[in-house]
């Protein structure tokens, strides 16, 4: 699932949500679109946090096309000081035409957080192959196991024109103290020959928590990525809100990020933190259209309210309701920290049944380690289904 980049678990937030200044921005160097090898739109750049601390940034991304306007916004991973975080959105409603890209907006909470402790090898293992793909490794120099690894950089030409932003094929499930491991970076064929070098490694995880609640007498699924205790929630339907009590015990502010799902909300959610009113950001993923509302949570006990639920909307009890068919291809075969079952499976990809025989995955695993497109695996399963093998 791969698609917005999620915040490491070990987040403290210090200052409240700040238009970006020139200390956090996107260069226009650094910053682009172009059609991918399926049609698609793309846009890719890369923030710079010059503060003397780190930072959390939300991007937002305009393309004017014709009389048509697409904006995508994402909050990336922390961006460490004097470090750089690369992104890039697509625009699957812009396959043709001549898009016209507007300067991003920035905007950006300072935090006080400690650097994930995963370090890229520069060393000879650091290798840039021909058709343009690179291979290399991480450490784990911390003192604990780190979960759900993924790798960003960016890629330029000759001319260090920058081409694309690239991530790791698989994400790495977990790396414990002292261990290393390989990574795989495959950029946009359309734009594969031109690569000379990559740069910007930036190591970034996912350490969210399932939750649920019970709401219309079914279970409300959602997650939240924090170190903050949310307990005891509970939902209101009659002010169509979730209520939480809340516990840090650090004697600083931490971030909790909430991620609901499609269609539960149309933008419009608001945060209570004992009674009072605060600003969280908001944001929505772009490949699984879940919701993010991220917010500080000070030191102590309180309680929280997040509010402003579709009253309209009817839970559909799927735990894993984030999936998106790529995410869902990698841990229905084994590859991620946890496992989801083949009708699971074949719901994310809408296609009915029960049963998919277990000699698929290994072509799951060409997708994962020999970078075989993830629509490929899709439509032999897809033909799996109309010659009866898959029941």
């Amino acid at each position: 699932m791969k698609f917005f980049y999620a915040v490491p678990v070990f987040v403290l937030l210090g200052i409240l949500f700040h238009v970006a200044s020139a200390e956090v921005y996107v260069s226009d160097k650094e910053y682009a679109g172009y059609f991918d090898h399926d049609g698609t739109y793309v846009v890719y750049g890369s923030v710079k946090n010059t503060e003397d601390q780190p930072v959390i940034a939300r991007v937002q991304v305009t393309v004017n096309n014709g009389n048509e306007t697409f904006s995508e916004s994402r909050i990336l991973p922390i961006i460490y000081s004097l470090k750089d975080m690369p992104f890039k959105f697509e625009f699957p409603q812009i396959t043709s035409g001549s898009p016209v890209l507007q300067s991003p907006v920035v905007s950006f909470i300072l935090t006080n957080s400690n650097p994930l402790n995963i370090e890229i090898n520069y060393d000879k293992t650091l290798v840039k192959y021909p058709d343009g793909h690179l291979t290399g490794h991480i450490t784990n120099t911390g003192d604990y196991t780190v979960h759900n690894i993924n790798i960003y950089a960016l890629v330029h030409d000759k001319n260090n024109n920058y081409l694309d932003e690239v991530e790791n094929t698989w994400t790495i499930p977990s790396l414990n103290p002292g261990n290393k491991t390989e990574f795989v970076m495959y950029p946009d064929p359309t734009v594969a020959k031109k690569v000379y070098y990559y740069s910007c490694f930036v190591p970034g995880t996912d350490s969210s928590v399932e939750m649920s609640t019970p709401w219309k007498g079914r279970p409300f699924y959602f997650s939240v990525l924090s170190i903050v205790y949310f307990t005891n929630q509970k939902f209101d339907e009659n002010s169509h809100s979730i209520s939480f009590d809340a516990a840090n015990p650090w004697q600083i502010p931490y971030y909790a990020n909430f991620m609901f799902p499609e269609g539960s909300d149309n933008g419009g959610f608001e945060v209570f933190i004992d009674g009072s009113r605060i600003k969280p950001l908001i944001s929505i993923d772009n490949d699984t259209k879940s919701w993010h509302v991220a917010f500080n949570v000070d030191y102590g006990q309180h309680k929280v309210t997040i509010s402003g639920f579709d009253p309209s909307y009817v839970p559909n009890t799927d735990e894993y309701f984030y999936l998106d068919a790529k995410s869902a291809l990698v841990a229905w075969a084994g590859l991620s920290t946890f496992t989801i079952s083949d009708s699971k499976l074949l719901d994310v990809l809408g296609i009915g049944g029960q049963y998919i025989p277990p000699w698929v995955k290994n072509t799951v695993g060409f997708m994962v380690y020999n970078n075989l497109p993830a629509d490929d695996v899709i439509s032999e399963i897809k033909y799996l289904k109309q010659v009866g093998v898959i029941k």
